[in-house]
């Protein structure tokens, strides 16, 4: 896990960031485009958001000041884990 960067908390100390989400999960995954597939083959097709949304949704994403090398600094979830659902938004409304 040494290639993989945490945060630090305020007295300095490195941690690492999970997503609050995912809390059945041991470790952050360290490919997470497969562990965003894994969890989006997990869905019923009726919650999948399609190809499409996803990829409008995650052009916002790159753009947006709260992310963070692909983690939400607003909620702190992965964007493309978070843009999967049909029925999950942005937690400022920019979708």
């Amino acid at each position: 896990m040494d290639d993989i960067k945490g945060i630090k908390d305020t007295e300095g100390t490195e941690k690492l960031r999970f997503c609050r989400l995912c809390d059945i999960f041991k470790e952050i995954p360290r490919d997470i485009n497969a562990y965003a597939q894994r969890l989006y083959d997990l869905l019923d097709a009726k919650d999948k958001a399609g190809d499409e949304l996803i990829k409008e949704r995650l052009e916002i994403c790159s753009a947006c000041d709260r992310n963070s090398q692909g983690t939400c600094l607003a909620c702190g979830c992965y964007c493309i884990v978070r843009s999967m659902k049909k029925t999950v938004h942005c937690p400022h409304k920019k979708w």
